[in-house]
């Protein structure tokens, strides 16, 4: 590759960090030290971009380049690190290099670094940082964890209600020197009580001496700190929210909650769903260990063995039926197969509203009937084509028949159940992502197989 083309395009983010060859090429940069081809590098790329570079690097090699850092820019580059990679990142720091880093960050930012860790690092950590910080943080640990308590940050500003303009300014300044992105003023009583927000925008045009209570704008959204993060992403899409403050008990503002931090969440959450939806864990990734991505596979892949053996129970009931008539083996898999493919789309549909809060108990009637209704076309549809297709295939009117009925009767019943018992599974709180394809997947093929080899004993001296 030409080093010169190269060289030229490493600072910018436009160069590809994603192919070989430019990542064999920078590795061979920080194998030879080059440290001021690297301090370029450093210098013009923004922090998420150098994260993804040195994701992909070895470990050694990522470590020796993130020391070429400032304390500034390594806590940047650290927050743009998956969970992971983090804590394997700061296991290989000393506690006098972490300290700097962990001081710049935002306490929501520090509190999940800290949950990755070991707790003796992490105790070792918060006994090195500042009191008030370290107290701070080991509260916001105390939160269940995936709730807006462990998601907020308690760096915010806010005025109380009797103060003027010109206070309240002073207040935002001397916040704005340690936190970053601002977006509402708060405004509180004097014990704290959440009453409302300002707009920055309102405040700096403002006479400087009246109070801040007649700015106020009262209906401000809040969170209560126990709220799961879902729930609080829902509410800042619903309600266009760029930030939107945490409450404890007696609604006292004890942190917020900004849009950068609800943006991570809604892609953890869809990742997590996908997951799921697969019978894998959402913990999972690409570097998981081969001993942790089994246990957390088998599991699920022995219940699937069960459910095949209780499938399988139900071909051998029908025996003599399949030995009497050969060609019913080569055609049952297929009823199972498409009553399977239909209430799998049943239960995506179902639980991808669900988690966006689109289904409730108000309208869940009208998604049943709705599924049932496409799942009686589709079965129309589907069975009209396989039974078509079987009597052009073997000339067998009474076969054809047999399974178009089957075909009907399984890709109604994959919609309808498929769309029950995700709401089934929620009903006793058990998350309807990870289970119900497993049920569906069995009823679907017991009842397929049923239906299809049932009809076929009861017209067997037609066939």
């Amino acid at each position: 590759m030409d080093e010169k083309i190269v060289a030229k395009e490493i600072w910018s983010i436009k160069a590809n960090p994603s192919s070989s060859e430019w990542l064999e090429f920078f590795s061979e940069k920080v194998e030879a030290q080059d440290s001021k081809f690297l301090r370029s590098f450093l210098d013009n790329n923004h922090p998420a971009d150098i994260a993804e570079v040195l994701e992909k690097i070895s470990t050694d090699s990522a470590i020796y380049v993130f020391k070429l850092c400032d304390s500034e820019m390594q806590s940047a580059v650290l927050v743009e690190f998956d969970e992971e990679y983090q804590a394997e990142l700061i296991s290989r720091l000393r506690l006098d290099e972490i300290s700097p880093i962990v001081e710049k960050l935002e306490t929501d930012e520090v509190t999940n670094l800290i949950s990755e860790i070991s707790k003796e690092k992490a105790e070792e950590i918060l006994n090195s940082i500042d009191k008030e910080d370290s107290s701070q943080i080991r509260k916001q640990l105390n939160f269940r964890e995936y709730t807006a308590g462990r998601l907020m940050t308690t760096d915010f500003a806010s005025a109380y209600e009797t103060d003027t303009v010109r206070k309240a300014i002073i207040k935002l300044r001397r916040v704005a020197k340690e936190t970053e992105d601002i977006y509402l003023l708060y405004v509180t009583d004097e014990q704290n009580h959440l009453k409302g927000y300002v707009k920055l925008k309102d405040l700096f045009l403002a006479p400087l001496n009246s109070k801040i209570g007649r700015l106020v704008k009262e209906e401000a959204f809040h969170i209560h700190y126990d709220t799961d993060q879902e729930e609080v992403a829902k509410t800042f899409r619903k309600y266009d929210l760029v930030s939107c403050a945490v409450v404890d008990d007696l609604d006292r503002i004890i942190g917020r909650i900004t849009v950068d931090d609800i943006l991570d969440i809604v892609q953890e959450e869809a990742s997590e769903d996908i997951l799921r939806l697969g019978g894998v864990s959402e913990e999972e990734r690409l570097n998981t260990s081969i001993w942790d991505s089994l246990r957390r596979r088998l599991t699920w892949l022995v219940i699937n063995l069960g459910t095949g053996v209780l499938a399988a129970s139900v071909v051998s009931y029908f025996e003599s039926t399949i030995q009497s008539f050969v060609l019913l083996a080569t055609l049952m898999p297929i009823v199972a197969g498409m009553g399977g493919n239909a209430g799998t789309q049943s239960i995506t549909v179902v639980v991808r509203n669900i988690a966006t809060g689109d289904l409730s108990a108000a309208n869940w009637g009208s998604a049943f009937r709705k599924e049932g209704i496409i799942g009686l076309i589709n079965g129309l549809s589907i069975g009209a084509i396989t039974g078509i297709t079987v009597f052009l295939y073997t000339g067998k009117l009474v076969l054809a028949i047999v399974i178009f009925l089957a075909m009907l009767s399984n890709l109604i019943m994959a919609a309808v159940v498929g769309a029950f018992i995700p709401l089934v599974l929620r009903a006793f709180g058990i998350d309807p992502a990870i289970a119900s394809s497993i049920f569906v997947t069995t009823f679907t093929d017991i009842f397929g197989f049923f239906c299809f080899l049932g009809l076929a004993t009861l017209f067997l001296g037609y066939l």
